[in-house]
């Protein structure tokens, strides 16, 4: 996951959440039962879980570039040891 796709998937999970957290209070409020809100809830957690945790290839759009490697200097002191080692 890149890092536009965590901030998508992000977003995604704060408007999934607050969505059905609405909807469930405005239902719950109107039927004067807090447990309609807790589902709701519930139900909106669930669906951002399955949308924003696994690596879905929607948040893969912009891969990162990486640096080539270099080289380990410790491999290369020993080597020019070795060499100055057989020279003398």
């Amino acid at each position: 996951m890149d890092y536009q796709g965590q901030k998508l998937s992000e977003n995604l999970f704060y408007y999934i959440i607050i969505l059905f957290g609405s909807i469930g209070w405005i239902y719950g409020y109107f039927l004067q039962d807090f447990t309609y809100v807790f589902y709701s809830w519930s139900v909106g957690v669930a669906i951002s879980i399955v949308l924003c945790v696994p690596d879905w290839p929607i948040y893969n759009r912009h891969p990162i570039k990486w640096l080539d490697d270099i080289p380990d200097r410790d491999s290369d002191s020993e080597e020019e040891e070795e060499e100055t080692k057989k020279t003398k």
